[in-house]
């Protein structure tokens, strides 16, 4: 099948897909570019007769018919970025997803009766963490830590939010009487009051169930039970480094807590046939010099609780590479050479281990090397900006990026000095 399936511009989400914006507003997904919805009218979920009705909203109308005729969409922006610098963007991930893993054949979309099949959605701003690559939007614990920022002049006074916000939408059956997919995501969702109301609500052996975890609180019966009769239920979880790293990064984790939940998490996955578990790891410059030894840490958890069961032959790994905030981006570390010399190294090793999940971390390290070479334009603007936001964080939380992560700090801060 060709990557291109209608056209270059096609993507399978504005025909199938809902994404629900932590502050109610309806979007095409999650990466499409900021205030596009608005100028397009999209409204707030609740104005929906049922959440089917967002497919023919004439905005929505409008850019399915600028997909098939492969016109660029503005809103589309970021993927058509990843594009032309050679990154694999979304709209080519979900070609693959949608007409590759799960349906095989390409079916043209129906325009006079499109069928909601996908839905995501966040619970407003409900985090208990507050991570350093995320802000208010996502975590209600970058509030007070933004009005601290504004003061000190490193955040605009209109940005982010000043409380916690919460979807508010009485649901009805109508709203998920075609879904076959839902994708929740945080903040952390399962910690949220309404979830429970939320899963009562779905048809659940029906339904894939995708949900990301920041893996920060061990799961007890009462969340498995809660999820345990999807048809097909993946839990992401969400970690990027082991001890200190991880606890700088995803502000108020504590270490010893998170391996005990991706524990719990992998051998409840041991005893049910339609769970499975996959490691969501973010990277930036900052856990970029612990790359390796995070990757062992997981396989070696794999391995202790994997080996002989159906996790075996999971797809154990989905990451992310930092976009944004752009002042985190890895090509800015000054070791970067050095780093990616140790990827090639480090996947030759690979290959000759025997290790449950290898391809999948090969596969991810291949990236990883690539991603070092992603344009971070103007530097020096970008070093001035993370100097400026990690110190004041670092004096705002009591952390220290010297004592926490301190590869890290050795890599910028040489290149602070020009060492």
């Amino acid at each position: 099948m060709k990557e291109e399936i209608v056209s270059k511009t096609y993507c399978p989400l504005p025909f199938n897909h809902l994404y629900v914006h932590p502050t109610n507003m309806a979007s095409v997904c999650c990466a499409f570019r900021k205030g596009e919805e608005k100028k397009g009218g999209l409204p707030n979920i609740k104005d929906y007769k049922n959440l089917g009705d967002h497919l023919n909203h004439p905005f929505v109308k409008d850019i399915q018919q600028k997909m098939l005729k492969g016109e660029k969409v503005p809103g589309c922006a970021t993927c058509y970025y990843a594009e032309e610098h050679g990154y694999e963007s979304m709209r080519e991930k979900e070609i693959y997803t949608w007409h590759k893993e799960t349906f095989r054949d390409f079916t043209p979309p129906d325009l006079d009766n499109p069928k909601l099949d996908f839905l995501e959605m966040t619970f407003g701003n409900y985090c208990n963490l507050a991570c350093r690559t995320c802000h208010s939007d996502l975590s209600h614990n970058w509030i007070d830590d933004e009005k601290e920022l504004k003061k000190r002049g490193l955040m605009d006074k209109n940005e982010g939010h000043t409380k916690r916000i919460n979807i508010e939408k009485e649901w009805h059956p109508d709203d998920f009487k075609d879904l076959q997919y839902i994708k929740i995501t945080g903040g952390e969702p399962m910690l949220h009051p309404d979830f429970p109301k939320f899963m009562a609500q779905l048809e659940q052996k029906n339904i894939y169930c995708f949900i990301f975890t920041n893996a920060s609180w061990v799961p007890k019966k009462r969340i498995f039970d809660m999820m345990k009769n999807f048809k097909y239920l993946q839990v992401f979880l969400s970690v990027d480094g082991t001890g200190t790293v991880q606890e700088y990064m995803r502000h108020n984790a504590k270490w010893d807590i998170t391996e005990k939940s991706v524990r719990k998490w992998m051998e409840w996955s041991t005893t049910v046939d339609n769970v499975q578990i996959s490691w969501a790891p973010t990277w930036s410059l900052m856990n970029a010099n612990y790359y390796i030894e995070t990757c062992n840490w997981w396989l070696g958890l794999t391995e202790e609780l994997l080996r002989g069961t159906s996790g075996e032959s999971w797809n154990l790994v989905k990451t992310n590479f930092i976009f944004g905030p752009n002042y985190y981006q890895m090509s800015l570390l000054s070791n970067k050479e050095e780093l990616k010399q140790k990827a090639k190294d480090y996947i030759e090793e690979l290959k000759n281990s025997d290790v449950i999940g290898i391809d999948h971390i090969i596969e991810m390290t291949e990236a990883y090397i690539k991603f070092f070479d992603k344009d971070a334009g103007n530097e020096d603007h970008k070093l001035k900006k993370y100097y400026k936001m990690t110190e004041a964080l670092d004096d705002i939380r009591g952390q220290s990026l010297k004592k926490m992560i301190p590869l890290t700090y050795e890599s910028m801060y040489n290149r602070k000095e020009g060492k």
